[in-house]
């Protein structure tokens, strides 16, 4: 696979397997996190949780770059305590914050807050403290087309896909079909943050509906990110097992 980012629209790369797919994509966030620390002594990571992501994770643990530099964010997070299987940051904390990557500075999203709005207020505030943009952002994406938890039919996606927002992140609350919890979401604006992003995605249902979205069906989150011109994209796909 090339090492550099693709332009913006992301030219889809294909992967024999899953394996190939964590691998690929470890070794590119890896060399991401190291030309950040070499350009400005430091590097931000933001990650979305999801099941395609954590083999990548374990891999990406063990890649050799100085983790006491690399601040790892989210890039959204169910309303659950961090103890819960549901949780994002639980997931993180098992598959990437282990081995050299233990010494990274872990930011979560989840707060003990009062209420799902004040979760978010406080997550916004938490964010907006960090430097940006950020170095590279990994996202999942659904076979509904979301992408973080920006769900089609959500009373909050125009909000979340809204270019005019200065919120980095908003409430995400529970919506038929999805999403059954509520959520903590990044917007579009703030995920456009960075110098990089990489879409992992397996699956055939998955591919189709990115070239679905990548055909112009604006009815697809995953659109917003794959029409954008501001942050090179990279997207990258596999078959399932």
């Amino acid at each position: 696979m090339n090492s550099a980012p693709s332009d913006a629209k992301g030219a889809l790369v294909a992967f024999a397997d899953a394996d190939a797919l964590a691998r690929a994509c470890a070794e590119q966030v890896a060399g991401d996190l190291r030309a950040a620390i070499a350009d400005r002594g430091f590097a931000t990571l933001l990650v979305a949780g999801g099941s395609t992501p954590a083999p990548m994770f374990c891999q990406l643990a063990q890649a050799d770059l100085d983790w006491s530099r690399v601040t790892v964010a989210q890039a959204d997070e169910r309303f659950v305590p961090p103890e819960s299987e549901l949780s994002n940051a639980r997931m993180i904390r098992e598959t990437l914050l282990t081995g050299p990557a233990a010494a990274a500075r872990f930011v979560p999203l989840w707060s003990k807050a009062a209420d799902l709005a004040a979760a978010a207020d406080a997550a916004d505030a938490v964010m907006a403290a960090l430097p940006r943009p950020w170095d590279v952002v990994v996202l999942g994406m659904g076979e509904d087309g979301h992408f973080a938890s920006l769900f089609p039919g959500s009373p909050q996606l125009s909000d979340g896909l809204s270019p005019d927002t200065g919120r980095l992140c908003l409430a995400v609350a529970p919506h038929a079909p999805a999403p059954k919890e509520a959520r903590l979401s990044l917007t579009l604006n703030a995920l456009l943050e960075t110098r990089h992003i990489l879409l992992m995605i397996r699956g055939e249902k998955k591919r189709v509906v990115v070239e679905a979205a990548r055909s112009g069906n604006a009815g697809l989150p995953i659109h917003a990110i794959l029409s954008q011109t501001r942050a090179p994209l990279s997207l990258l796909w596999a078959p399932e097992a």
